[in-house]
């Protein structure tokens, strides 16, 4: 039985406009906050969700906050956002930006928690690489390709997991450098966009995407 997965691009960072790729964890420009918004307007699938990933980069974060403000459980926002028994959220660090440079590379998870103190970072806090692109997150082929594999295979756990309930989606918020070694094609939308994919897997847990048509 496939399964349906959104895939979102991460709205505009104060970086994209004039390429500059020294700026250390970029937050989003005025234009990439009103993509977030127009995602929570626009995505037709927010009561199907039961899981939304984010890389836990500053520009992801608010664009999962903001483009899923509807979907999401109320637990994570300080006040008139979210919902009750609302999706979960979940940090994963194998879908960070997957060069070295300092717009893709995260602050330290101690400033993170002061920026976003409604999520859980006990997950990044326990990481011994994060924010530092070393060890499985150096901006190296295989390495990318490993934590896609990591990805693929976490996906089809979750999959099976929320398989049966009201809220059977997952969503992905991501960087277009990555996305391409999870969905295993180079199919990448504009910023703050998102795509949505029938997913099945193979017997490698390998996934097999095939594009939905927006309703």
């Amino acid at each position: 039985m496939p399964f349906r997965l959104h895939l979102v691009r991460h709205a505009e960072g104060i970086h994209n406009p004039g390429h500059d790729t020294t700026i250390l964890d970029p937050i989003l420009t005025e234009r990439g906050i009103k993509q977030a918004e127009d995602l929570s307007h626009d995505f037709p699938y927010g009561e199907s969700v039961g899981l939304v990933l984010t890389s836990p980069l500053t520009r992801t974060l608010h664009t999962a906050l903001g483009g899923f403000q509807k979907t999401l459980d109320e637990k994570y926002f300080a006040n008139n956002f979210g919902v009750p028994n609302g999706a979960k959220l979940l940090l994963e660090p194998d879908i960070q930006a997957h060069s070295a440079r300092p717009c893709d590379t995260g602050s330290d998870w101690s400033v993170m928690q002061s920026r976003f103190p409604y999520l859980s970072w006990d997950l990044i806090e326990q990481d011994p690489a994060f924010p530092a692109k070393t060890g499985r997150y150096v901006p190296e082929q295989e390495a990318l390709e490993l934590r896609g594999r990591a990805v693929q295979q976490r996906l089809k756990e979750q999959f099976e997991e929320l398989e049966g309930s009201d809220r059977p989606d997952i969503a992905l918020v991501t960087h277009g450098g990555l996305m391409k070694f999870v969905s295993n094609d180079h199919k990448v939308p504009d910023t703050g966009k998102c795509r949505t994919v029938s997913v099945t897997f193979d017997e490698e847990s390998r996934v097999i995407v095939q594009d939905i048509a927006a309703e």
